[in-house]
């Protein structure tokens, strides 16, 4: 029933109809003309990043040219404030009334990433921006109207004002709702602009009459669209006593997600491999597919529903006499994710998944990672992470020792973000 219900939303994304009903309040032939200049169509030849830069200054140009002559009348000088065309700065007004000058990144689950050169890598929420415009193009994912499924991907260059996002291309011009962008993310077609990630390590090393060393490892990049994202985790913990090795597990995970709605996104597939002798697991792969729901996504807070279908190949470290050293499983899958932050300094993280499989592959497993982290400087965090990971039927050894079902982990480690 869910692969049906994935492959229904599939159908629907393919199927909408163009945008130009529920993005401008003008006239519809302006509204066709500008969002047949700024649609952007997959297979679209590129042009070339000096074109693009031409292209783009020259729709600053045009714009600055539209502020002159204005009669401005709000009493605060900076909010008459307009900053000068350029191609070098991208501009952003927060609702202090402060600008800053600098490059903008992204902006997803309502959070604006920024990168100044005196104020480094900075993240806002939306609801604390007032106003930006941008030096280049940018990718918008817009959805229309309440209550319908169809998004439509708009390119050009941006300005936020207030409760209005302003996209212009050229001499065209679409205004769009705020509530309506679903997520913003560079246009100048740059692979290296797409990407993001995060690398932590912990390490705990005691000597004298115990010597024991304690190393953990976390690492993720991201790839994010307007229409999709990929993400990578990979998780690792060694441990030992003197000679003899105490814990050496790994996870590694992937998925690709399309969004299909403002609130509904297709995972379209999921892939994990897992390591842990120690529970008796010599190597463990999955792939999956499946959709997802936003129940909540707000500048603070991103809480979101997943479920879906999968296969599963298990081999073990050893088995008893008669039995195979490896097994394999059709499974369902539910998963959540929530992000939470707490104070400008403090973010929580929670993340569960569940499996139920066949009994030779444990019948149930489940995955769970809570994690606070506090900025520290710059691009530097400290997290306190605790894992848990249970089996609900572990499978036993040659010897016919059965694991234990529930394992855990509390880390503390430092985290670089990039």
């Amino acid at each position: 029933m869910r692969m049906i219900s994935g492959l229904c939303f599939v159908f629907l994304a393919v199927a909408v109809s163009s945008a130009d009903e529920h993005l401008l309040n003008t006239n519809d032939v302006k509204v066709a003309k500008a969002v047949e200049a700024m649609a952007v169509s997959e297979g679209a030849e590129k042009k070339s990043e000096a074109a693009e830069a031409v292209e783009a200054a020259e729709t600053v140009r045009l714009a600055a040219l539209g502020k002159q002559g204005k009669k401005e009348t709000d009493a605060d000088p900076w909010d008459t404030f307009y900053p000068p065309a350029d191609t070098k700065y991208d501009w952003i007004q927060l609702t202090s009334g402060e600008w800053l000058k600098g490059d903008f990144k992204v902006l997803y689950d309502y959070v604006l990433e920024f990168d100044s050169d005196e104020m480094d890598y900075q993240e806002f929420d939306l609801d604390d921006v007032k106003r930006m415009r941008t030096r280049s193009m940018k990718t918008l994912l817009v959805a229309g109207e309440e209550n319908r499924r169809d998004t439509e991907i708009l390119r050009g260059v941006l300005e936020i004002d207030g409760d209005k996002f302003i996209l212009r291309r050229g001499e065209h011009e679409i205004e769009v709702p705020r509530l309506n962008v679903i997520s913003i993310a560079d246009g100048r077609q740059r692979e290296r602009d797409y990407w993001s990630g995060m690398v932590s390590l912990g390490v705990n090393a005691r000597g004298g009459n115990t010597e024991t060393t304690d190393t953990s490892v976390m690492a993720n990049v991201k790839r994010r669209t307007a229409r999709s994202r990929f993400g990578a985790d990979y998780l690792a913990n060694y441990s030992n006593t003197g000679e003899k090795e105490t814990a050496n597990n790994q996870r590694l995970n992937g998925n690709f997600d399309r969004f299909l709605t403002s609130k509904f996104f297709w995972q379209i597939l999921s892939g994990e491999y897992y390591r842990d002798p120690f529970s008796n697991i010599d190597g463990q792969y999955s792939l999956s597919t499946g959709i997802g729901y936003d129940i909540i996504h707000s500048s603070k807070t991103d809480w979101s529903l997943g479920s879906g279908v999968g296969y599963q190949k298990q081999e073990f470290v050893s088995v008893e006499l008669g039995e195979d050293d490896s097994s394999d499983s059709p499974f369902l899958t539910f998963s959540t994710h929530f992000d939470h932050e707490v104070t400008g300094n403090l973010d929580f993280l929670y993340d569960y998944s569940l499996r139920w499989l066949n009994a030779d592959n444990g019948q149930y497993t489940h995955h769970m990672l809570t994690k606070l982290s506090f900025d520290l400087i710059s691009d530097l965090d400290l997290d306190v992470s605790f894992i848990w990971d249970r089996t609900e039927k572990p499978q036993a050894d040659k010897d016919g020792n059965t694991p234990e079902q529930d394992d855990y982990q509390i880390v503390v480690s430092l985290a670089y973000d990039f």
